[in-house]
Protein backbone atom coordinates (compact mmCIF):
# COMPACT_ATOMS: atom_id res chain seq x y z
CA UNK A 1 0.00 0.00 0.00
CA UNK A 2 2.66 2.11 0.24
CA UNK A 3 4.47 1.58 -2.50
CA UNK A 4 0.87 2.17 -4.33
CA UNK A 5 0.61 5.76 -2.64
CA UNK A 6 4.23 6.58 -3.65
CA UNK A 7 3.72 5.67 -7.21
CA UNK A 8 0.11 7.19 -7.05
CA UNK A 9 1.71 10.74 -5.66
CA UNK A 10 4.36 10.52 -8.47
CA UNK A 11 1.85 9.97 -11.03
CA UNK A 12 0.23 13.52 -10.12
CA UNK A 13 3.35 15.21 -9.71
CA UNK A 14 3.83 14.18 -13.72
CA UNK A 15 0.40 15.34 -14.55
CA UNK A 16 0.90 18.53 -12.59
CA UNK A 17 4.30 19.05 -14.55
CA UNK A 18 2.91 18.64 -18.13
CA UNK A 19 0.11 20.17 -17.45
CA UNK A 20 1.54 23.77 -18.52
CA UNK A 21 1.81 22.45 -22.14
CA UNK A 22 -0.71 19.58 -22.32
CA UNK A 23 -4.30 20.20 -21.96
CA UNK A 24 -5.59 17.82 -19.13
CA UNK A 25 -8.00 15.67 -21.50
CA UNK A 26 -5.10 14.91 -23.60
CA UNK A 27 -2.75 13.48 -20.34
CA UNK A 28 -6.15 11.50 -19.89
CA UNK A 29 -5.79 10.08 -23.00
CA UNK A 30 -2.12 9.04 -22.85
CA UNK A 31 -2.91 7.85 -19.39
CA UNK A 32 -5.54 5.76 -20.01
CA UNK A 33 -4.14 4.38 -23.24
CA UNK A 34 -0.46 3.30 -21.98
CA UNK A 35 -2.96 1.63 -18.70
CA UNK A 36 -5.04 -0.32 -21.53
CA UNK A 37 -1.91 -1.64 -23.17
CA UNK A 38 -0.14 -2.51 -20.21
CA UNK A 39 -3.18 -4.17 -18.54
CA UNK A 40 -4.14 -6.06 -21.92
CA UNK A 41 -0.70 -7.27 -21.73
CA UNK A 42 -1.30 -8.84 -18.23
CA UNK A 43 -4.74 -10.25 -19.50
CA UNK A 44 -3.08 -11.97 -22.31
CA UNK A 45 -0.08 -13.21 -20.52
CA UNK A 46 -2.61 -14.72 -17.56
CA UNK A 47 -5.11 -16.04 -20.35
CA UNK A 48 -7.44 -13.93 -18.35
CA UNK A 49 -11.41 -14.26 -19.83
CA UNK A 50 -13.44 -11.15 -20.58
CA UNK A 51 -16.81 -12.15 -19.64
CA UNK A 52 -19.62 -10.43 -20.00
CA UNK A 53 -21.70 -11.25 -16.70
CA UNK A 54 -20.97 -7.66 -14.80
CA UNK A 55 -21.57 -5.58 -17.88
CA UNK A 56 -23.56 -2.94 -16.65
CA UNK A 57 -21.51 -2.75 -13.13
CA UNK A 58 -18.20 -2.83 -15.47
CA UNK A 59 -19.70 0.31 -17.39
CA UNK A 60 -20.70 2.03 -14.81
CA UNK A 61 -17.51 1.55 -13.19
CA UNK A 62 -15.97 2.84 -16.31
CA UNK A 63 -17.67 6.13 -16.79
CA UNK A 64 -17.70 7.06 -13.74
CA UNK A 65 -14.39 6.04 -13.32
CA UNK A 66 -13.32 8.32 -16.82
CA UNK A 67 -15.29 10.87 -15.26
CA UNK A 68 -13.31 10.87 -12.05
CA UNK A 69 -10.14 10.68 -13.99
CA UNK A 70 -10.85 13.46 -16.22
CA UNK A 71 -12.45 15.69 -13.90
CA UNK A 72 -9.31 14.77 -11.49
CA UNK A 73 -6.32 15.67 -13.89
CA UNK A 74 -8.08 19.06 -14.74
CA UNK A 75 -8.41 20.04 -10.94
CA UNK A 76 -4.34 19.34 -10.91
CA UNK A 77 -3.71 21.78 -13.83
CA UNK A 78 -5.98 24.47 -11.62
CA UNK A 79 -4.92 23.95 -7.96
CA UNK A 80 -2.18 23.36 -5.50
CA UNK A 81 -0.83 20.27 -6.22
CA UNK A 82 -1.36 18.94 -2.45
CA UNK A 83 -4.66 20.45 -2.26
CA UNK A 84 -6.14 18.71 -5.35
CA UNK A 85 -4.91 15.53 -4.53
CA UNK A 86 -6.53 15.97 -0.95
CA UNK A 87 -10.02 16.77 -2.84
CA UNK A 88 -9.68 13.69 -4.37
CA UNK A 89 -9.27 11.65 -1.62
CA UNK A 90 -12.71 13.01 0.11
CA UNK A 91 -13.99 9.94 -2.03
CA UNK A 92 -14.60 7.96 0.80
CA UNK A 93 -16.79 10.24 2.45
CA UNK A 94 -18.34 9.99 -0.93
CA UNK A 95 -18.73 6.30 -0.78
CA UNK A 96 -20.15 6.03 2.19
CA UNK A 97 -22.89 8.24 1.05
CA UNK A 98 -23.71 6.66 -1.81
CA UNK A 99 -23.86 3.36 -0.38
CA UNK A 100 -26.17 4.81 2.02
CA UNK A 101 -28.58 5.52 -0.73
CA UNK A 102 -27.99 2.68 -3.24
CA UNK A 103 -27.00 -0.36 -1.27
CA UNK A 104 -29.39 0.12 1.69
CA UNK A 105 -26.75 0.61 4.42
CA UNK A 106 -27.68 3.09 8.01
CA UNK A 107 -25.97 4.77 8.88
CA UNK A 108 -24.94 6.10 12.43
CA UNK A 109 -24.01 9.07 14.51
CA UNK A 110 -20.01 8.84 14.20
CA UNK A 111 -20.47 8.27 10.74
CA UNK A 112 -22.68 11.23 10.30
CA UNK A 113 -20.15 12.76 12.37
CA UNK A 114 -17.00 12.11 10.61
CA UNK A 115 -19.39 13.25 7.50
CA UNK A 116 -19.43 16.49 9.12
CA UNK A 117 -16.13 16.29 10.05
CA UNK A 118 -14.78 15.90 6.37
CA UNK A 119 -16.58 18.84 5.20
CA UNK A 120 -15.69 21.01 7.33
CA UNK A 121 -11.85 20.29 6.97
CA UNK A 122 -12.80 20.98 3.24
CA UNK A 123 -13.64 24.51 3.89
CA UNK A 124 -10.42 24.91 6.09
CA UNK A 125 -8.40 23.84 3.13
CA UNK A 126 -9.53 25.86 0.15
CA UNK A 127 -10.34 28.60 2.14
CA UNK A 128 -7.32 30.39 1.14
CA UNK A 129 -6.78 33.98 -1.14
CA UNK A 130 -4.45 31.84 -3.28
CA UNK A 131 -6.90 29.14 -4.29
CA UNK A 132 -9.20 32.13 -6.74
CA UNK A 133 -10.43 29.41 -9.00
CA UNK A 134 -13.45 28.21 -7.05
CA UNK A 135 -14.77 26.58 -9.96
CA UNK A 136 -11.47 24.00 -10.07
CA UNK A 137 -12.58 23.20 -6.03
CA UNK A 138 -15.79 21.87 -7.45
CA UNK A 139 -14.50 20.06 -9.89
CA UNK A 140 -11.93 18.18 -7.48
CA UNK A 141 -14.95 17.46 -5.45
CA UNK A 142 -17.06 16.03 -8.39
CA UNK A 143 -14.29 13.92 -9.32
CA UNK A 144 -14.36 12.46 -5.42
CA UNK A 145 -17.95 12.28 -5.91
CA UNK A 146 -17.69 10.11 -9.48
CA UNK A 147 -14.46 7.94 -7.66
CA UNK A 148 -17.50 7.19 -4.55
CA UNK A 149 -19.57 6.04 -7.62
CA UNK A 150 -16.58 3.77 -8.96
CA UNK A 151 -15.88 2.18 -5.65
CA UNK A 152 -19.21 1.06 -4.96
CA UNK A 153 -19.60 -0.29 -8.70
CA UNK A 154 -16.31 -2.35 -7.96
CA UNK A 155 -17.81 -3.18 -4.35
CA UNK A 156 -20.53 -5.30 -6.17
CA UNK A 157 -18.55 -7.16 -8.43
CA UNK A 158 -15.06 -7.58 -6.70
CA UNK A 159 -16.23 -11.64 -5.88
CA UNK A 160 -17.24 -12.36 -9.24
CA UNK A 161 -14.44 -10.11 -11.72
CA UNK A 162 -10.94 -10.43 -11.77
CA UNK A 163 -9.45 -6.87 -10.42
CA UNK A 164 -7.32 -6.43 -14.57
CA UNK A 165 -10.78 -7.15 -16.01
CA UNK A 166 -11.99 -4.37 -14.20
CA UNK A 167 -8.91 -2.02 -15.18
CA UNK A 168 -9.30 -3.32 -18.84
CA UNK A 169 -13.26 -2.14 -19.22
CA UNK A 170 -12.21 1.30 -17.48
CA UNK A 171 -9.19 1.98 -19.62
CA UNK A 172 -11.29 0.95 -22.88
CA UNK A 173 -13.80 3.23 -21.59
CA UNK A 174 -11.07 5.89 -21.10
CA UNK A 175 -9.41 5.64 -23.72
CA UNK A 176 -12.76 6.19 -26.27
CA UNK A 177 -14.11 8.65 -24.29
CA UNK A 178 -10.87 10.74 -24.16
CA UNK A 179 -10.69 10.66 -27.67
CA UNK A 180 -13.63 12.56 -28.75
CA UNK A 181 -11.88 15.44 -26.75
CA UNK A 182 -8.42 15.54 -28.79
CA UNK A 183 -10.20 17.33 -31.51
CA UNK A 184 -10.39 20.54 -29.20
CA UNK A 185 -6.68 21.10 -29.51
CA UNK A 186 -3.85 18.80 -29.48
CA UNK A 187 -0.77 19.92 -28.50
CA UNK A 188 2.17 17.83 -29.48
CA UNK A 189 4.62 16.90 -26.47
CA UNK A 190 8.30 17.63 -26.43
CA UNK A 191 10.62 15.67 -24.73
CA UNK A 192 9.82 16.86 -21.16
CA UNK A 193 5.90 16.22 -22.15
CA UNK A 194 7.03 12.80 -23.46
CA UNK A 195 9.26 11.49 -20.21
CA UNK A 196 5.95 13.00 -17.90
CA UNK A 197 3.32 10.91 -19.79
CA UNK A 198 5.61 7.85 -19.82
CA UNK A 199 5.70 8.75 -15.63
CA UNK A 200 2.07 9.02 -15.64
CA UNK A 201 1.55 5.50 -17.44
CA UNK A 202 3.99 3.45 -15.62
CA UNK A 203 2.98 5.45 -11.86
CA UNK A 204 -0.72 4.73 -12.54
CA UNK A 205 -0.26 1.31 -13.71
CA UNK A 206 1.91 0.12 -10.69
CA UNK A 207 0.16 2.38 -8.08
CA UNK A 208 -3.32 0.06 -8.93
CA UNK A 209 -1.49 -2.97 -9.06
CA UNK A 210 0.20 -2.57 -5.73
CA UNK A 211 -3.26 -0.91 -4.59
CA UNK A 212 -5.11 -4.47 -5.74
CA UNK A 213 -2.63 -6.56 -3.92
CA UNK A 214 -2.89 -4.70 -0.79
CA UNK A 215 -6.61 -4.82 -0.71
CA UNK A 216 -6.59 -8.09 -1.14
CA UNK A 217 -3.67 -9.11 1.68
CA UNK A 218 -5.29 -6.87 4.17
CA UNK A 219 -8.76 -4.63 5.58
CA UNK A 220 -9.38 -1.91 3.75
CA UNK A 221 -9.93 -0.15 6.83
CA UNK A 222 -5.72 -1.01 7.30
CA UNK A 223 -5.13 0.41 3.98
CA UNK A 224 -7.05 3.90 3.59
CA UNK A 225 -4.88 5.50 6.03
CA UNK A 226 -1.28 4.57 4.36
CA UNK A 227 -3.13 5.79 1.26
CA UNK A 228 -3.42 9.12 2.54
CA UNK A 229 0.40 9.02 1.96
CA UNK A 230 -0.54 9.94 -1.51
CA UNK A 231 -1.61 14.05 -0.62
CA UNK A 232 0.76 14.01 1.87
CA UNK A 233 3.86 13.16 -0.32
CA UNK A 234 1.86 15.40 -2.85
CA UNK A 235 1.78 18.48 -0.65
CA UNK A 236 5.52 18.38 -0.15
CA UNK A 237 6.45 18.22 -4.00
CA UNK A 238 3.89 21.10 -4.22
CA UNK A 239 6.34 22.74 -1.51
CA UNK A 240 9.41 21.47 -3.44
CA UNK A 241 8.88 22.56 -6.74
CA UNK A 242 6.39 25.35 -6.79
CA UNK A 243 6.95 26.63 -3.41
CA UNK A 244 3.08 26.08 -2.18
CA UNK A 245 2.86 26.81 1.14
CA UNK A 246 -0.09 25.94 4.09
CA UNK A 247 -0.79 27.87 6.77
CA UNK A 248 -2.13 26.11 10.52
CA UNK A 249 -5.82 26.62 9.48
CA UNK A 250 -5.14 24.75 6.08
CA UNK A 251 -3.11 21.81 7.70
CA UNK A 252 -5.67 21.61 10.22
CA UNK A 253 -8.18 21.13 7.47
CA UNK A 254 -5.82 18.55 5.84
CA UNK A 255 -5.28 16.88 9.22
CA UNK A 256 -9.58 16.48 9.78
CA UNK A 257 -9.91 15.13 6.34
CA UNK A 258 -7.20 12.16 5.87
CA UNK A 259 -8.91 11.46 10.14
CA UNK A 260 -12.33 11.14 9.05
CA UNK A 261 -11.51 9.55 5.61
CA UNK A 262 -9.79 6.69 7.57
CA UNK A 263 -12.57 6.51 10.30
CA UNK A 264 -15.27 6.15 7.97
CA UNK A 265 -13.29 3.59 6.06
CA UNK A 266 -12.91 1.61 9.98
CA UNK A 267 -16.48 1.99 10.20
CA UNK A 268 -17.49 0.52 6.82
CA UNK A 269 -14.98 -2.21 7.48
CA UNK A 270 -16.39 -3.02 10.89
CA UNK A 271 -20.30 -3.31 10.00
CA UNK A 272 -19.47 -5.55 6.91
CA UNK A 273 -17.95 -7.69 9.42
CA UNK A 274 -21.08 -7.13 11.50
CA UNK A 275 -22.98 -7.64 8.54
CA UNK A 276 -21.19 -11.44 7.52
CA UNK A 277 -21.79 -12.78 11.24
CA UNK A 278 -25.21 -11.68 11.54
CA UNK A 279 -25.55 -14.07 7.51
Amino acid sequence: MLYSSCAFSLMALCVKSASPVLPSYEIVFFRSLLGLLMTWAVIRRKNIRLTKDSWRHLMLRGLSGFAALLLYFYTLTRLPLGTAVLLNYTSPVFSTLLAMIFLNERPNALLGGMTLMAFAGIYFLVDRPEITDQAAVWTGLLSALCAGVAYVSIRAIKHRESPFVIIFYFTVISTVGSLFFLPRGFVWPGLAEWLAIAGIGVFSYYGQLWLTISLRRIPASLAVPFSYLTPLLSFFYGFLFWREHLSVKEMAGAFMIIASGSLISWLGHTREGKTAVKN
